[in-house]
């Protein structure tokens, strides 16, 4: 039972991991901001433990698919592609939002302003150097970080089932 808790939890790390920096929550970052919102129920600034085991057993039926009380490594990458694509819808509007003077690529300081978190690794986004990240250069980097983190969690998952 606790190799199995070790392996959901590390499957919902690798599946919301990738998400703190494609869907940028603003200024309170990945803990401080959906999550947290979402786990806290009654609204009271804190989660409580009820509040917590809630939140991930839900998670726990959506990516249990064939609903047999176990997810396998297949439910687990499906699940993974379902949030990346909802975070994909997101992430396309929310550049185009923060692009103030609409020409199709984000400056320093229209990622310092609307996305924060971007705004954090912008010189190592702007592939080109030109001092603005275009989607394809935010998506180029966005893909090799999630084959990095999907890799190295890959990894680890691999050694629980040893």
């Amino acid at each position: 039972m606790r190799a199995l808790s070790k392996l959901i939890m590390a499957g919902c790390l690798v599946c919301a991991s990738p998400l703190a920096l494609a869907c940028d929550m603003g200024q309170e970052g990945a803990a401080g901001g959906m999550f947290f919102k979402e786990m806290d129920k009654n609204g009271d600034g804190v989660i409580s433990k009820q509040e917590f085991d809630a939140f991930h057993s839900a998670h726990f039926k959506e990516m249990d698919a064939n609903h047999d009380g176990k997810i396998t490594r297949e439910e687990l990458e499906a699940a993974h592609k379902k949030m990346m694509d909802k975070c994909d819808v997101h992430h396309d509007s929310r550049f185009d939002e923060v692009d103030i003077n609409h020409d199709g690529l984000l400056s320093k300081d229209e990622a310092e302003i609307g996305m924060p978190m971007l705004f954090k690794h912008f010189d190592e986004i702007d592939a080109n150097k030109d001092g603005k990240i275009s989607k394809d250069e935010l998506n180029d980097y966005m893909q090799k970080m999630h084959e990095k983190m999907h890799g190295k969690h890959g990894e680890e998952m691999m050694k629980h089932e040893q």
